[in-house]
């Protein structure tokens, strides 16, 4: 099933994404970095948040780290839903 139709990822990639890596990922931003992209919109931080905490970590490495661009834009897009939820 499609979890983010802005980056068209599916619960099967974010699932991957989980379960390759030595680091546990926390966050969407993490898990979208280690995919390569970034959160856009934010309607599927939720979503993308109960399949991290579904599956714990089992070894392996992520294909991307993260990097300064993404945390900055990442930040961006949780800030503006802040402020329009206020």
């Amino acid at each position: 099933m499609i979890v983010c139709s802005c980056n068209i990822i599916s619960d099967h990639d974010i699932r991957g994404a989980v379960v390759a890596t030595d680091d546990a990922l926390f966050s969407p931003a993490q898990v979208y970095d280690c995919l390569g992209c970034t959160v856009r919109c934010g309607r599927c931080s939720q979503s993308v948040r109960r399949i991290i905490e579904e599956l714990p970590p089992r070894g392996g490495r992520c294909t991307k780290q993260p990097n300064a661009d993404t945390l900055i834009s990442n930040s961006s897009v949780v800030l503006a839903m802040i402020d329009s939820r206020m």
